[in-house]
């Protein structure tokens, strides 16, 4: 990102990051992967420096310099009218100075984000910035009866969504917006299923499989995309799972495994996230398992490099429906001990001595 600032800066274009991205670096938010730009010049004098330059076709964007950034160009880079009040704060990435176009100040302060969908005329850029905007937000605000769900949204449309809720500080707020809509419903139905899936309230205080999805969310330490994606998705095999000899949902791992990489396929994700992703649904209950199960059953899990990630997935898990963190301690307590003795040459995975033959330097035990 900051090799294309410099870009723009060599070809002499006046550029500001706006709206969310402003926000972001305002609230001292880690930044979220799609960042947003207002370029002072024509969208001729932007392909002209940039021989890489892509027409997304999205209602936020005249064009994508690179996967992650997102350009819209003005006659006048700071003054021009781009939305809401909220979408016109913008800040220059050079100084760091701020501008508040949008005399938003004190609600900036604080923190009082009212929702712009009856002041955006084009449906999918006010669903979009209202989402993203309730991010900021603990509690998720009411819908602005002006807002409508959009016809089409574009599969970058829909990943650029996603990924911005999921990067922001509150995702749930973002996706119970979302939900009232209707998008939900209509482009991700996997997910609004989660609404439908019952759960016994001894296992599960805080609710059915969404409210159980959406408090996860409050216990992750990081926004890693992966690991966010996968807290999102690693009950989605539960709607069709099927109750067997006392599992309420038996196989809902495997099933959501293989629900979750066709929906990240759909919404354009690399194969290596999809992998990632269906990896992690597909073992989220393992963790648990783990001090009591065979070491010879999970040795090659436990040597996987995403395997503290699925530690992370676990703890959010389990902590979400206030559940007590011994069986979290417990599998850190036993990933360490079997990763320690991965490492001694004297020892096998489960802790038992390795002898070696003096005279054909064979192992056995």
């Amino acid at each position: 990102m900051t090799e294309i600032y410099k870009q723009l800066e060599k070809a002499n274009f006046l550029f500001f990051e706006y709206g969310i991205t402003a926000l972001d670096a305002y609230f001292d938010e880690k930044p979220r992967p799609i960042k947003f730009l207002a370029v002072q010049c024509s969208l001729v004098e932007l392909a002209r420096a940039f021989d890489t330059l892509q027409y997304p076709g999205l209602p936020y964007a005249d064009a994508s310099l690179c996967d992650e950034l997102r350009v819209i160009c003005t006659e006048d880079a700071l003054e021009e009218n781009l939305g809401s009040s909220w979408m016109n704060f913008r800040r220059n990435p050079s100084n760091g100075i701020f501008y508040d176009k949008g005399n938003i100040y004190n609600s900036l302060r604080a923190r009082s984000i009212s929702t712009p969908c009856s002041e955006s005329s084009e449906l999918e850029r006010s669903l979009f910035d209202t989402t993203l905007l309730a991010t900021f937000l603990e509690i998720p605000p009411a819908l602005p009866e002006s807002c409508a769900v959009p016809t089409s949204p574009s599969v970058l449309f829909q990943r650029d969504l996603l990924v911005g809720i999921l990067s922001g500080p509150h995702p749930a707020s973002g996706f119970e917006l979302l939900k009232q809509s209707g998008f939900i419903a209509r482009e991700w139905p996997e997910i609004a299923l989660l609404d439908h899936v019952d759960h016994s309230k001894d296992f599960h205080p805080e609710g059915n499989g969404w409210n159980h999805t959406m408090q996860t969310f409050s216990y992750r330490k990081n926004r890693d995309l992966t690991l966010s994606l996968a807290l999102l998705l690693h009950d989605i095999g539960k709607s069709e799972s099927q109750s067997n000899e006392g599992h309420r949902f038996d196989k809902h791992a495997e099933l959501g495994a293989r629900r979750a990489a066709k929906f990240l396929s759909r919404l354009g994700f690399s194969e290596e996230i999809q992998k990632d992703v269906k990896f992690l649904i597909r073992y989220h209950m393992m963790p648990a398992a783990l001090p009591i199960l065979p070491v010879q059953k999970t040795e090659e899990l436990i040597k996987d490099p995403r395997f503290p990630v699925l530690l992370e997935l676990f703890r959010c898990d389990e902590f979400s429906s206030f559940k007590d963190a011994e069986r979290y301690y417990d599998a850190c307590n036993m990933y360490q001990s079997i990763r320690r003795n991965l490492r001694n040459p004297y020892r096998k995975a489960d802790g038992s001595k390795v002898y070696a033959s003096r005279r054909s330097g064979s192992h056995f035990s």
